[in-house]
């Protein structure tokens, strides 16, 4: 009976030194000296639009943000849009250093349909686009 209690004692302290070991095993994290700020941790967002400046004129205009400094370019490509066809009416691009990047150009309409994609890179972050579609009546 003692040796039943002692392999019994033995192997409860040896369960609980492998459990020990392994625990910290799994606890371990990577030194965050090997992370750098890079396109994991930053985000880069895009946007764009037409906006009234009274009669036919519009600006078009696209703008992007970044979580990082970093250099931006945005640009963007104004559509109209007759059934599938779209024939490039505008475009523009901006390069900018910092969070933050904007382009703008002013245009004259006709009644109909158009589309503006917007994009946006960042020398650390990827790329994002958007698009939008409006009525022009």
């Amino acid at each position: 009976e003692m040796i039943f209690m002692k392999k019994k004692l033995f192997s409860t302290l040896l369960f609980l030194f492998c459990l020990a070991f392994s625990g910290s095993t799994f606890a371990l994290a990577p030194d965050s000296d090997d992370v750098s700020p890079d396109a994991t941790e930053s985000t880069l967002s895009v946007n764009c639009g037409l906006s009234s400046s009274g009669g036919s004129t519009y600006l078009a205009w696209a703008s992007a943000s970044s979580s990082v400094s970093e250099t931006i370019t945005v640009s963007y490509r104004l559509y109209r849009v007759v059934g599938t066809t779209l024939t490039l009416v505008s475009s523009g691009s901006s390069t900018s250093t910092g969070t933050s990047a904007y382009v703008s150009k002013s245009v004259t309409f006709s009644a109909g349909s158009y589309r503006i994609v917007a994009t946006a890179t960042g020398s650390v972050s990827s790329s994002a686009s958007r698009t939008r579609n409006y009525t022009i009546s």
